[in-house]
């Protein structure tokens, strides 16, 4: 029998979706003409924000197969992404696979001793992104990522003089046209069901025909503690957010790494419906659709903001360590810096005083709260609405 082992959807394994002979007059037969690898393991907004290139690679190589290698915990961002055919999980069988499988073009995302091991076993004749030297060090794969390699070797064009977002860097880098493509973020129809119910559920808290929801994304990775606020600007803020916009519902969302701190701003407002604590423990999916549910998502510079740019939510997005200009809002947010001297740092530790995530007012975040209230919850949207506030 002759098998269509150049379809998309033949594994040979077991039968495709459409349960049917495999052979020539398969009415779904979908040849593939080019096999494309992304590895991208790192942090888990760094891998949402990589699926901006989903289009950019799709419109170069439209009849392509693409598989992207991951770690097991940021394998769920990919779920239901039509674009991904084939999703790989790292773990002790990779090298082993990635030994057998050939591609046409690889991109390596990552500027990691791990990542970069993986980009030089992988066979493929066209490769972009960043590799590793027999010394260990990282390396360009070509000379597109020169730019994005020497911005993590010069602060000072880090910091201060480069202007592009991380998604054009990354474009750039991969040889790929950049067209401002946003992130790539799916939900299936029983999680957009989710996401209606648990809406439902929280503007039932407020009993009012014109509630809505405010999104707080509580907390960030623990490698970098500093881009969540304090326990008491915490509730300082949702106290803010409570006096000013009474009609709003207030979500504290996160991760099992905020689930105590939760509780504890929960207990601050243990008497006020209005405030509502997600679950922090039901999986990354789920918390994905509880940030679906709110109108409106402030947060850090953390993974609750990449979903929230994802799912193309108004966001309110602060900034004390991290770089403000890689980050792109897409015109539907706002940026608040925080006015200390040392920022941006990309530190893990910090002495200094005062602390960035203490020079982010409640009260700036209300004003940027209100701005976008207007421009997305009512119908009469200002015509000054800043995408680059200072505070």
């Amino acid at each position: 029998m002759n098998y269509q082992s150049d379809c998309r959807l033949f594994t040979g394994y077991k039968p495709c979706r459409y349960q049917r002979p495999c052979d020539i007059h398969c009415p779904h037969y979908d040849p593939v003409d080019t096999r494309i690898l992304i590895i991208s393991l790192d942090a888990m907004g760094a891998v949402l924000r990589a699926t901006s290139l989903l289009p950019a690679i799709q419109r170069q190589y439209p009849e392509a197969h693409i598989t992207w290698l991951t770690l097991p915990q940021c394998a769920p961002l990919l779920q239901e992404n039509t674009a991904i055919d084939r999703v790989l999980t790292l773990n002790h069988t990779t090298t082993t696979v990635l030994s057998v499988l050939k591609f046409a073009v690889l991109y390596a995302v990552d500027k990691s001793i791990q990542a970069g091991a993986l980009a030089e076993q992988v066979d493929a004749p066209l490769k972009y992104g960043f590799g590793l030297d027999t010394a260990g060090n990282i390396r360009p794969l070509s000379p597109h990522a020169n730019y994005q390699f020497q911005l993590g070797l010069d602060n000072d064009l880090k910091f201060y003089k480069n202007k592009q977002p991380e998604t054009e860097q990354l474009a750039n880098t991969m040889n790929l046209t950049w067209r401002r493509d946003p992130y790539q973020l799916h939900l299936n129809s029983t999680e957009q069901a989710q996401v209606k119910e648990k809406r439902r559920h929280m503007l039932r808290q407020a009993s009012h025909p014109q509630a809505w929801i405010i999104g707080y994304n509580t907390g960030c990775s623990n490698a970098f503690p500093y881009k969540k606020f304090r326990l008491s600007r915490a509730i300082e803020t949702i106290q803010m957010w409570r006096a000013r916009f009474p009609t709003a519902v207030v979500a504290l969302c996160g991760g099992p790494e905020d689930t105590q701190r939760q509780q504890q701003m929960k207990s601050a407002f243990a008497t006020d419906s209005q405030v509502i604590n997600t679950e922090t423990t039901a999986g990354l999916r789920d918390g994905i659709t509880s940030l679906a549910a709110c109108d409106i998502i402030f947060s850090g510079c953390s993974l609750g903001m990449h979903i929230a740019i994802a799912l193309q939510k108004p966001t309110i997005a602060w900034f004390g360590l991290s770089c403000a200009q890689e980050i792109d809002l897409y015109e539907r947010g706002i940026k608040l810096r925080a006015k200390v001297s040392c920022s941006p740092c990309w530190r893990k530790s910090c002495d200094k005083e005062p602390k960035c995530f203490d020079e982010v007012s409640p009260t700036a975040i209300g004003d940027a709260t209100q701005l976008l209230q207007h421009k997305y919850i009512r119908d009469n949207p200002p015509t000054d609405l800043s995408t680059n506030m200072s505070i």
